[in-house]
């Protein structure tokens, strides 16, 4: 039985004048007029590091190849990452490890509203991991630089010197003060948080927004040792890691000589 020429393949004499008198087939493909775009060659030479990339691929940018800025505002070099506002020394600590340097908050006015705001990752400039408990100055082999730290393993952000701003026309909340011992993984912070008036603690930490909660006058101590780590005037610590909160404001009278203690501890180890 015969079939129709071409049937499984094969060209039919009367098909060679379907085609383009311009166009030739060769071992490339179809050549003609207008140059057909092929998108890299198996057998060609490797390129770029080893990878099979057609001519003016970018691995990383892809065929567009790597975005141009505009003169004095390369944002390649990280210029919209620039920090910006006013510049807070803090103490950042994490289960085992300190972070020391400086948090710029940017248009915010406090750094308790930047940080609120932020996710992922913060940026601390000029920034050194301290040797837990044993040094606030860099040693001479630790370098100094940014580092980028993952929020949600930050247990606590201490201000070194909080510096108080005048807000005219901000609203006035009246608060109470209540003094607290907070456990997290690693340390015992004891402190003052400062309720709402006529709120509760469970009030106070089942409300899922700040994420970072602010505590006054606290001491940070190992949960492991009684040694003191820092004392500091402010700070804002992760409610997520937050383990246990205990109610000090109906403790004994001798909870106030054990912070007197802890005041005269720090100044003799120059912590303070």
């Amino acid at each position: 039985m015969a079939g129709r020429p071409g049937f499984f393949g094969g060209a039919r004499q009367t098909d060679s004048t379907e085609f383009d008198p311009d166009l030739v087939i060769g071992p490339g493909g179809l050549i003609g007029a207008s140059p057909m775009i092929r998108l890299g060659d198996p057998n060609g030479g490797r390129q770029d590091g080893g990878f099979d990339t057609p001519p003016g691929f970018d691995p990383v940018w892809g065929t567009l190849g790597s975005p141009v800025g505009p003169a004095g505002n390369d944002w390649l070099i990280g210029a919209s990452e620039e920090p910006t506002g006013t510049t807070q020394e803090v103490e950042v600590f994490g289960d085992g490890f300190e972070i020391s340097g400086g948090i710029s908050t940017g248009q915010f006015d406090r750094l308790s509203d930047w940080l609120n705001m932020k996710s992922g990752f913060v940026q601390v400039q000029d920034a050194w991991h301290v040797h837990l408990g044993q040094t606030r100055a860099p040693a001479q082999d630790d370098r100094k630089g940014t580092l980028w730290v993952r929020l949600n393993q930050v247990i606590l952000v201490a201000e070194k010197n909080p510096v108080r701003q005048a807000r005219p026309g901000a609203p006035v909340v009246q608060k109470q003060r209540t003094r607290v011992s907070i456990v997290t993984p690693g340390y015992v912070i004891k402190g003052t948080i400062h309720l709402v008036a006529y709120g509760s603690i469970s009030q106070f930490l089942e409300t899922p927004d700040p994420h970072f909660l602010p505590i006054t006058d606290i001491t940070v101590r190992w949960l492991s040792d009684p040694a003191v780590v820092g004392r500091y005037p402010f700070a804002l610590i992760n409610r997520e890691q937050i383990v246990t909160v205990l109610d000090d404001s109906t403790s004994p009278a001798g909870s106030s000589a054990r912070d007197e203690e802890d005041s005269e501890q720090m100044r003799r180890s120059g912590a303070a």
